[in-house]
């Protein structure tokens, strides 16, 4: 199983979880909703800002990603440290990168969402 890049650095203030549906809602007629667990558990969604420093990291991480972000892969989630199996939402298309250009050099972000289970421990 591959690793999430160590030179992919996740940006603090661009973390956001949220959780999946776990759960089948069912309209009736008269109005009433009935709501019933359909999953033990929910996938976690995770929207990522990942630094990437110059053209190379950048380079690098698209090489990474369209061989990778479709399959489940281990990452150290930034939120407890604790090591994690995941998945790139929508796989190497699901990354939107944007450039910055400062001091004359050119730095990349990288944002996309991670999809996985909490408890899905390695």
């Amino acid at each position: 199983m591959a690793a999430w890049p160590s030179y992919a650095r996740v940006e603090a203030d661009g973390y956001q979880v949220s959780g999946g549906p776990n759960v089948a809602r069912t309209a009736f007629d008269d109005g009433a909703v009935r709501q019933a667990r359909e999953y033990t558990a929910g996938f976690i969604e995770r929207r990522v800002v990942v630094h990437l420093k110059d053209d190379a990291d950048y380079v690098t991480f698209r090489t990474w990603a369209e061989a990778n972000a479709h399959a489940w892969f281990t990452w150290t989630d930034p939120d407890d440290g604790v090591r994690r199996r995941a998945r790139v939402v929508g796989g190497a298309a699901g990354i939107d990168y944007r450039a910055a250009v400062s001091a004359g050099r050119r730095a990349w972000t990288a944002r996309c969402a991670l999809e996985g289970l909490w408890g899905d421990t390695v």
